[in-house]
């Protein structure tokens, strides 16, 4: 028979495979309703005068921990077999902090409205993120004990500390507005702001502190200790008081040539655009928790201390439930450090921008800074990863195309591809995983569909009068010259 210890810590570890920051579309021009996302006020000066967003999604999953060797997603699923991941799967021990990261999100029916000074967006979305941080080898042994389906090894000291686990989705409906409020000769500054509404569906937190133990049996701990708070729902219950979130973001632009009167996709200056040299932005993303309804949240404080052989009937206990377990061991609960169970925070973080106009407003160069920001100790959160990313763009109406080359937790390297045409974008932050056969840590993929009405209507029709214009100029001059005696 085997333990159901085990169970209770792959709990803590187990995670649904579920786009990392889709560095690909971020910085283009022609894509406000995903660049917002990173910064707000990147909506501003936008080459798409209203980005209609229909449905778009992804899916990231990460980690540092483990590994399959030689293999990729497609290969994975093939395989589908339990037999291959015990074969092929590879573990990094004695690593500093050992993390998993999982985000998906969907979004539909949204868009944003870019003309002159101003910009705005109204974003539906579902978003869930996972993360587990602080992995010790011992839970990384149980592990693939399990996938080996291996008996627990007994008679072993177990020793966890600092572990942070975090699972939460919801729904939120995204009000965003940018404003440019400086502009002076080559310099423009902007600034941006999202508001966001939540409806919690689901989540579940636990803050480890400290937990050590040796089972010297299937029913017996020869020492127990435990320092540990937990909260999980039992339950769906949107509720529209669900807690609020933030993003602020600033752009600072150098333009080419003079802008003080410069105000894009708008008659207001010709309907003409200036291209920026370079530009430069920082924001703070997800500021903000995710309040579940109190009557479906289930909490526990775990405090628990024998210093001598325990016995305990885990066969008399539904192993699915960790709190029906915890609950047969003589100790305290409802002690719990944490006082708002009900809350999960966002995984808030610095990010900043840096984007160069190479050649002639179609390629460009591009990098980001991504710093995920640390839970408070005493409030449950998902924390995210850091990033650095460096890339080339080539960006027009109908075609885009985006390499970034990226770091995650700045030390593992991930090259990503993304392409739109038209109203299509599809897109990845790991393009080996899809494609090619490595070390695989993870995967991801993104896409969206949209119609883009690039053009201001009043500055369609000026546009079209000055291309006539222009037309009808030209063949004049070409009347002229070919009644020249000198060419005939």
């Amino acid at each position: 028979m085997k333990s159901a210890l085990p169970i209770l810590l792959i709990f803590c570890f187990a995670s649904q495979s579920v786009a990392q920051e889709q560095f690909g579309s971020s910085f283009s021009n022609y894509t406000p309703t995903q660049s917002v996302f990173m910064n707000p006020s990147s909506m501003l000066d936008s080459k798409t005068w209203l980005d209609i967003h229909i449905i778009g999604g992804g899916a990231y999953a990460m980690n540092n921990l483990a590994y399959l060797k030689n293999s990729s997603v497609i290969g994975a699923i093939q395989a589908n077999d339990e037999e291959y991941f015990a074969k092929n799967i590879r573990y990094n021990l004695n690593r500093r902090e050992n993390a998993v990261y999982n985000r998906t999100f969907t979004n539909a029916l949204s868009g944003v409205w870019s003309q002159g000074d101003h910009a705005a967006g109204l974003f539906f979305n579902v978003r869930s993120f996972t993360t587990v941080r602080g992995i010790p080898n011992e839970v990384t042994y149980i592990i693939d004990e399990s996938i080996a389906g291996n008996e627990f090894e007994q008679n072993k000291d177990y020793s966890v500390q600092d572990m942070n686990v975090s699972s939460l989705s919801f729904g939120e409906v995204q009000l965003s507005y940018a404003y440019t409020f400086f502009k002076k000769k080559q310099d423009m500054l902007m600034a941006g702001v999202s508001i966001k509404k939540f409806v919690p569906l689901l989540g579940g937190a636990a803050k480890i502190y400290d937990v050590r133990f040796n089972q010297n049996s299937d029913t017996s701990f020869a020492y127990l200790y435990a320092d540990a708070d937990a909260m999980y729902t039992n339950d769906i219950s949107p509720v529209f008081n669900g807690g609020m979130g933030v993003d602020l973001g600033f752009t600072y632009q150098k333009m080419k040539t003079y802008c003080q009167s410069y105000f894009p996709n708008s008659k207001r200056n010709g309907c003409k655009q200036i291209p920026y040299k370079y530009k430069i932005g920082a924001s703070i993303l997800d500021i903000g928790s995710v309040k579940y309804d109190k009557d479906i949240v289930q909490s526990r404080g775990l405090r628990i201390n024998y210093d001598t052989t325990y016995y305990v009937d885990f066969d008399a206990y539904d192993q699915d439930s960790i709190f029906s377990i915890i609950s047969s061991l003589d100790t305290v609960l409802n002690d719990e450090d944490i006082k708002k169970t009900n809350k999960i925070k966002l995984p808030t973080a610095f990010s900043f921008q840096f984007d160069y106009n190479l050649w002639q407003s179609k390629v460009f160069f591009n990098a980001s800074v991504m710093q995920g920001l640390p839970v408070g100790s005493k409030k449950f959160g998902s924390r995210r990863p850091n990033s650095l990313m460096v890339g080339l763009r080539y960006e027009s109406r109908i075609f885009d195309v985006s390499i970034p080359f990226s770091l995650y937790e700045y030390h593992m390297p991930q090259l990503g591809f993304e392409f739109r045409i038209y109203c299509l974008t599809i897109g990845t932050d790991k393009l080996l995983s899809l494609v090619g056969t490595t070390r695989l840590y993870g995967s991801d993929i993104y896409a969206a569909l949209k119609i883009p009405i690039f053009y201001n209507p009043q500055c369609k029709t000026r546009m079209q009068n000055q291309n006539k214009s222009e037309a009808a100029k030209h063949k004049a001059y070409r009347k002229k010259r070919n009644n020249c005696p000198a060419y005939q």
